[in-house]
């Protein structure tokens, strides 16, 4: 009798515990762990989770599969791994049915991106990136290809090279190429573009810019900004290697990232702040500085007339609240007058 109760509380446990590497199905997705336990079309994995679905590979520590509502939830070292793209994340659920998923806790999504860029020669080359982008909460859409990042959304892109070290890609990171702020992002696979929304920040090199809304065109190497679009783009004076400072209002900012390029349309107001440090920056200083030289006139020389004020008597024509001193009186283009300390300079 004995025997009889092991034998069935021995049956009993291994049909609901399996110690080797069980699978179980749920549609088109292959789940499977070392230890799995199950309750009522409820499914528990502790000894690891692994999930493949067509070209999509989940793994996680542990996880839980509602077979009633068909529902996959992993948790911890949540990874997902895509052709071109790598998620990870600390708590992810999957919607089997809808082909959906939702990662929370820390998401980070990877993408290794190549694109032609032009060279020293003047050519086009195909460069690697490593796109990066971390958020509050990712939502997957995969039969319309789709990513939808939401709250203190940020994308980094960074150099990228095949074989690269964890250390070597760690450094890369503190010096981005990109970088954007916004608070939703949409990505859209198919169509190679993505859609920031929300107090949209774009850093790179030579560029800041902001506005409500930016779409990127990656196959068109094409970013357009608009909603309260403001840019500030540093750019090299022609002719030298000074740089200058373009300060761009405009109802529609488009920026092409590999030509360094900004057009502005619509209500357009631009300022441009001249630069230093270059060769036409030095001409343009010695062209400023002789015309804020003011020498003593020549007889009969309309400006820079010599005027003295002595000590309650000043000069003709001289205000009155200018102290004792000898001073050269500057009459411009448009007849303005103006006072300006006599020295052995001026």
């Amino acid at each position: 009798m004995k025997k009889t109760f092991l034998l069935i509380v021995i049956l009993l446990l291994s049909a609901a515990v399996a110690r080797a590497q069980t699978s179980i199905t749920a549609g088109d997705m292959v789940i499977s762990s070392k230890l799995m336990t199950f309750f009522k079309n409820v499914y528990v994995a502790r000894g690891g989770l692994r999930a493949e679905q067509k070209d999509s590979v989940l793994t996680a520590d542990r996880g839980i599969y509602d077979r009633d509502l068909d529902i996959v939830k992993a948790i911890d070292n949540v990874k997902v791994v895509q052709p071109g793209s790598v998620l990870t994340s600390d708590y992810l659920e999957a919607y089997v049915k809808e082909d959906r998923i939702l990662a929370r806790g820390n998401p980070k999504l990877v993408r290794i991106v190549e694109r032609a860029a032009p060279d020293g020669d003047g050519k086009s080359k195909m460069r690697k990136t490593r796109v990066i982008l971390t958020c509050n909460e990712v939502e997957g859409f995969n039969k319309e290809s789709r990513f939808l990042a939401k709250g203190d959304v940020r994308v980094i892109e960074v150099a990228y090279r095949d074989g690269e070290t964890d250390e070597e890609a760690a450094e890369n990171e503190k010096s981005p190429v990109s970088d954007l702020i916004c608070e939703t992002l949409e990505l859209f696979s198919n169509e190679d573009k993505a859609i920031a929304r929300n107090d949209v920040e774009i850093i790179t090199e030579t560029l800041r810019a902001t506005g409500d809304k930016a779409i990127y065109l990656n196959s068109e190497n094409r970013m357009i900004i608009v909603g309260r679009a403001h840019a500030f783009q540093t750019s090299k004076e022609a002719g030298s290697n000074a740089e200058q400072v373009s300060e761009l209002y405009a109802n529609k900012i488009i920026y092409y990232p590999n030509e360094d390029r900004t057009i502005a349309v619509g209500n357009v107001q631009a300022t441009v702040y001249p630069g230093s440090g270059g060769a036409g920056s030095r001409d343009k200083d010695k062209d400023k500085k002789k015309k804020r030289e003011k020498k003593k006139p020549e007889d009969g020389e309309k400006k820079g007339v010599l005027a003295i004020k002595e000590d309650g008597s000043p000069a003709k024509g001289m205000p009155d609240n200018l102290p004792a001193g000898e001073y050269l009186k500057i009459e411009d283009e448009e007849d303005d007058e103006d006072y300006i300390e006599a020295s052995e300079d001026n």
